[in-house]
């Protein structure tokens, strides 16, 4: 009897996250992803999350070939490119861009994966985020961009890249 109580309410979770829709999923294999693809644990992590703070590639790329939602978001809002690119996993965040994650995701205090990028030291995944289409301008709740947070901590590399980002976006709009 208890064996079948914990069947159901794993059968309950597992229907209760596949009916939720993912907005901006530019993965059109995820509308048919099995529920147990998009499952999250207690963090609201799903399995492509885990597979990418596991840094284990070959299954991000299983994942997201099954349908997984490149842009799912856990409880605090962290999306796997962000966690790609905090960790530095160049085929990580090149495939998650390749299959139309948001490099410009925001978490509800407004972070965004450069940000991430710029401020663990991630030269070639700042260069990488930029050429996707990130955007250097966006400021999180604390008003900080990712040049700040390159400052900060002194990457006075990737400070370089985004102030020069920066400044030839600033001078197209004049």
């Amino acid at each position: 009897m208890r064996k079948c109580a914990i069947i159901f309410v794993l059968l309950s979770l597992l229907l209760s996250a596949c009916s939720k829709s993912s907005t901006g999923n530019k993965n059109t294999s995820a509308a048919t992803a099995p529920a147990s693809i998009e499952a999250k644990d207690s963090e609201g992590n799903s399995a492509l999350l885990r597979a990418v703070n596991n840094g284990d590639t070959n299954e991000i790329r299983r994942l997201v070939e099954a349908g997984a939602d490149v842009n799912s978001t856990s409880n605090s809002g962290v999306t796997p490119l962000m966690n790609a690119a905090g960790m530095g996993n160049k085929e990580a965040v090149e495939f998650l861009i390749q299959k139309g994650a948001d490099v410009n995701h925001r978490t509800a205090g407004n972070y965004t994966p450069l940000m991430q990028a710029a401020l663990v030291g991630q030269g070639e995944i700042v260069k990488l985020l930029l050429q996707a289409g990130a955007d250097p301008s966006v400021k999180d709740a604390g008003g900080r961009t990712a040049l700040t947070y390159a400052q900060d901590r002194k990457h006075e590399d990737i400070a370089q890249v985004l102030k020069q980002k920066m400044g030839s976006e600033t001078a197209g709009k004049k």
